[in-house]
């Protein structure tokens, strides 16, 4: 009911300041939460920039950061360059960063990762759906999805993924590699 009367006496403003003080809030607890839900995480089925299908369940077998993001979302902007570092950091492992795009358009999608380059697979939530069936409602939104496809933890707002201590807790998740077989 609160949050109803500020959004309909400061409109936009008081929900930008909500997302900053849920933002401030998730990075001052640390950063990534423990998920406490449901383990199964919801179906993703998008296209990537390319018009290529690429689906969450393609990923099976992969420690898997399923990222909500926007180009015109500021905290959105900044997580995404350490983002790619922890990417680069655990190369040759089976992990992978999947970036959800909300309802943007190619064109600016691609203007973005012009200025903000990443190699991780972005993919495009057109009309909404994988963010409502996720449960975002704040950007960024990140959830780490374990081997086995359990989702693990979650992440309201930014941090910096690069940080020693976030990538120790997704190494944690990496399944142990047997001598003689290759990661997946």
């Amino acid at each position: 009911m609160a949050a109803r009367l500020l959004l309909g006496v400061f409109g936009r403003h008081a929900a930008a300041l909500l997302v900053a003080a849920a933002a401030l809030a998730a990075h001052a607890q640390g950063g990534l939460q423990v998920w406490t839900g449901p383990t199964e995480a919801p179906a993703i089925q998008l296209r990537t920039l390319d018009g290529q299908p690429l689906a969450l369940s393609d990923l099976q077998g992969k420690v898997v950061v399923v990222n909500f993001w926007a180009s015109w979302c500021e905290p959105c902007i900044d997580e995404m360059p350490s983002m790619q570092r922890l990417r680069e950091k655990l190369a040759g492992e089976a992990f992978e960063i999947l970036a959800v795009n909300f309802q943007e358009g190619e064109p600016r999608i691609r203007a973005f990762l012009k200025k903000v380059p990443v190699a991780f697979p972005i993919v495009r939530d057109t009309d909404g759906g994988v963010a409502r069936a996720w449960k975002v409602r704040i950007f960024p939104s990140s959830f780490v999805i374990d081997a086995d496809g359990a989702l693990r933890y979650v992440l309201v707002g930014t941090i910096d993924w690069a940080n020693p201590e976030v990538e120790k807790t997704l190494r944690a998740l990496l399944r142990p590699s047997r001598p003689g077989s290759p990661r997946r």
